[in-house]
């Protein structure tokens, strides 16, 4: 199907991230276009779900949600407050790397965005983020496990870490 493709140039694609009050919200986010309107990340968003670092994506319409057309494997944590000290992000930053073997792709004030091989168990994740919040008090997300991500109120786990 495809590959990545080193030879590409990569680009800024705009993907759609929810609605407000004015309408479309849009994440600008790096991506190797391979054709047909599909992308390869090359980073996981902060705002948009579903979707993480080296994922394959397609943006079928600019006013709704790209769609996955393969996982990278890469689990994408969304983390928002008001603000964070610039030692506690390098902190994270080091130890993301580290421990999970992680990046820290993005930050906007006190907001992040991360991402986590699948290699690391969700259990070895989960603990490494809720000792982040324990140490600073900071909730965080895992944006691209849910299948209906669309409703929050839908807890259901894709599952696509899981080995078969």
């Amino acid at each position: 199907m495809f590959n990545s493709t080193e030879s590409q140039t990569a680009c800024l694609i705009n993907v759609y991230a929810g609605h407000d009050d004015l309408g479309p919200v849009y994440e600008e986010l790096p991506a190797i276009p391979v054709g047909d309107g599909c992308y390869e990340l090359l980073s996981s968003p902060g705002l948009a779900l579903n979707m993480a670092k080296a994922d394959l994506i397609r943006i079928e319409k600019i006013d709704q949600p790209a769609v996955v057309l393969r996982r990278g494997g890469n689990f994408c944590i969304q983390i928002y407050a008001d603000e964070i000290a610039d030692e506690e992000i390098e902190r994270l930053n080091q130890t993301v790397l580290s421990e999970l073997g992680g990046s820290l792709d993005g930050v906007n004030g006190g907001n992040l965005a991360l991402s986590v091989p699948s290699s690391n168990d969700i259990q070895t994740i989960n603990r490494f983020f809720d000792g982040f919040k324990s140490r600073v008090g900071v909730e965080w997300y895992c944006a691209n496990v849910y299948k209906n991500f669309e409703d929050p109120a839908d807890e259901t786990l894709l599952d696509w870490w899981v080995k078969h």
